[in-house]
């Protein structure tokens, strides 16, 4: 491989890094990039190919992340009036970014604090039954309505009900792995949707956990990488001492080899020129001993260099070892660290990473084999009832038992996860909604008559549902979207129902 390379390859190691965990497709891809830079046989071609393939899935994450700003622009634009609409200026320039669209939040979230005070749709009845409870209820709403009409006002209930449960997601997230008592206090005041106000400030919050998370991940990468360039180094310095040990050798031969011929040379000229047996008796003598007293020298200085090798071959095999034991152990804890992160730590189903991927996999074969697909999103019905009256602990009981009994029921072919909060996401592949709506039907009936119990006494838990069929050239949001639409059906029609 040419030196020249040398800058090129370590920067596109250290780039393709720094652009790992953004996407699972282009994780792979970098990692190709990678496996072609150890090669022995760098080929530039090969190089050049797998690196296209990086950029263009860079580019399409940056066109749906483009994409993303520009729809919640539109909400946006369609909840607020005219005169508001100085508050989009930050996302209204010609390429606006993902922290730009995080200015408007709380500026955005003052304007929209009027809707504070309405029940959660769909969960709105889940509040409390009373005739003083539902009046007030009643009073917000139609404060609401004036504002913004009853539509927009239960579009913005319904998009602060979904922000509450993607913010508790990644919170669950944060904490199966860092067990941090400020994640855990953030995650349990979202158990009750918290006003725009109290839901900014968590999302601030959040973002720097996920910052000093990601700086202190940094600098932990950033030690190892230290104490892996100070082992390389002392292996650097073993390799060149051998390199030098070996020239000494070579050197010590060549004067050996001289030193002998040269005995030999005068030993024959000592036979040509003496003329008495005894006369070259005595010169011989005096060279064998000459000779025999360099090739003493000889395997001495041979000896000891040949030990100065085997030892530094020693502490190579030694570093080498403590590099490769301290790679398998990094590799081990990220492992470790991935699993968890696509794990609900409470459920021990799959949480909403875990279940993209799994999407993915099975969109893929789905594609390739022509086959159907369809999804379920399924809710506990009125779980903040449940929440406020027994308590979370009881609540996170719930959520366990649920999730255990839905196992039981699944088709072994379905995909069942915890989608957030008191949410679960149901896969089944190669199944059309007709087969699908009876899958999750049973799946309800099972809930319906399972036997819970707090403190002895019976506590009706029952499940809503919705359902959706993917149907040809459909983005997996529109998918997602209208079965969300079918739950909202259920919810609307009295609950401990599916709709598909």
């Amino acid at each position: 491989m040419s030196s020249d390379l040398l800058p090129l390859i370590r920067g596109a190691r250290s780039l393709s890094l720094m652009l790992t965990g953004y996407d699972h497709d282009l994780d792979n891809k970098l990692s190709r990039l990678r496996n072609v830079l150890k090669e022995n046989d760098f080929s530039v071609r090969e190089f050049q190919s797998i690196l296209s393939l990086v950029e263009n899935s860079y580019d399409s994450i940056e066109l749906m992340t483009e994409n993303g700003i520009k729809n919640y622009k539109a909400i946006f634009s369609s909840i607020l009036k005219e005169d508001r609409q100085s508050l989009l200026r930050p996302i209204n320039q010609d390429k606006p970014t993902i922290i730009d669209l995080m200015q408007i939040a709380e500026p955005l979230a003052k304007e929209l604090t009027i809707i504070s005070s309405l029940a959660d749709d769909p969960s709105a009845s889940d509040q409390s039954t009373s005739p003083s409870t539902n009046s007030a209820s009643e009073s917000a709403n139609t404060n609401a309505s004036t504002n913004y009409g009853n539509g927009e006002a239960e579009l913005i209930s319904r998009v602060r009900t979904s922000l509450t449960k993607h913010l508790k997601s990644v919170l669950e997230a944060l904490y199966s792995v860092d067990k941090k008592e400020q994640t855990k206090a953030l995650k349990e005041r979202l158990n009750k949707t918290p006003e725009w106000t109290e839901l900014n400030s968590i999302t601030s919050e959040t973002i720097e956990i996920i910052q000093n998370r990601l700086i202190e991940e940094k600098h932990k990468f950033e030690g190892y990488l230290a104490k892996v360039n100070q082992k390389l180094n002392r292996i650097t310095q073993i390799v060149e001492s051998d390199s030098s040990t070996l020239s000494d050798l070579k050197s010590i031969n060549q004067y050996f080899n001289r030193s002998l011929n040269q005995q030999m040379k005068e030993a024959r000229q000592k036979i040509d020129e003496k003329h008495t047996v005894d006369t070259l008796k005595t010169e011989l003598l005096d060279s064998l001993d000459n000779i025999a007293s360099r090739l003493e020298e000889y395997q001495t200085s041979y000896d000891s260099k040949i030990t100065s090798l085997q030892e530094s071959k020693v502490q190579m095999v030694d570093q080498v070892s403590q590099l490769e034991q301290e790679n398998q152990s990094l590799m081990s804890e990220l492992e470790r660290e991935r699993k968890i992160s696509k794990n609900d730590h409470l459920t021990q189903l799959p949480n909403r990473q875990g279940f993209s991927d799994k999407l993915k996999q099975e969109l893929s074969r789905a594609e390739r084999y022509g086959h159907t697909m369809s999804i379920a999103i399924l809710d506990i019905d009125f779980f903040k009832k449940i929440n406020d009256e027994f308590g979370h602990l009881v609540g996170d009981k719930v959520l366990k038992v649920i999730a255990k009994e839905m196992t039981k029921v699944c088709r072994e072919t379905d995909y069942l996860a915890r989608y957030g909060g008191e949410e679960f996401i149901l896969l089944l592949p190669e199944t059309s909604l007709k087969d699908a709506f009876a899958a999750v039907e049973k799946i309800r009936v099972h809930i319906e008559r399972c036997p819970f119990h707090f403190q002895s006494k019976p506590v009706p838990i029952t499940i809503s549902a919705g359902v959706a069929e993917r149907t040809s050239q459909e983005t997996n949001e529109a998918w997602l979207q209208r079965a969300d639409e079918k739950l909202y059906n259920s919810k609307k029609q009295g609950r401990n129902r599916v709709s598909g």
